[in-house]
């Protein structure tokens, strides 16, 4: 509606990947999709938990996403369904994602999926470090000492 409230629609989440890495940058990726991936992404029919980005040739890449093929359409015409799809990025922002993934040994991986106000499917990709056990602990440690300070604000409340 013009002159409406803009917003926009989550697909998928992937909950795995600030569990298991450490986010150092995000971008946001356009996505090149057929016709009957859209279909399956309006359905909510996304699965981003094994996925991840690759820079090859000055293109990126996202490998390894679930997008389910379209219900009512017949076999011929629908997609495959684990194919490579590339990510519509700046160069610039692609040369940089490049360069940390060769130097640093990063990674790249997707955390989110939603179509966004002019209805347009939007990738958030984040530039992530692999968490240890160690971290994991951390992390699990400083959300238990947050809930419990909330609880006893709650209380002398």
């Amino acid at each position: 509606a013009a002159g409406g409230a803009r917003t926009s629609k989550t697909v998928a989440v992937n909950r795995v990947a600030r569990r298991e890495f450490e986010i150092l940058d995000e971008y946001e990726a356009g996505i090149a999709l057929v016709g009957t991936e859209v279909k399956s992404c309006r359905a909510g029919k996304m699965n981003l938990r094994d996925g991840f980005c690759s820079v090859k040739a000055g293109e990126c890449w996202l490998e390894n996403v679930n997008i389910a093929q379209h219900g009512t359409t017949g076999g011929y015409f629908n997609h495959d369904e684990g194919r490579r799809r590339r990510l519509l990025l700046h160069k610039r922002e692609i040369r940089k994602i490049g360069q940390a993934v060769a130097r640093d040994g990063l990674t790249v991986v997707p955390l989110s999926a939603y179509f966004n106000a002019r209805s347009c499917l939007k990738l958030k990709i984040a530039v992530a470090r692999g968490k240890k056990l160690q971290d994991k602990r951390e992390t699990i440690r400083r959300r238990e000492q947050d809930r419990e300070v909330r609880r006893q604000i709650k209380q002398a409340f």
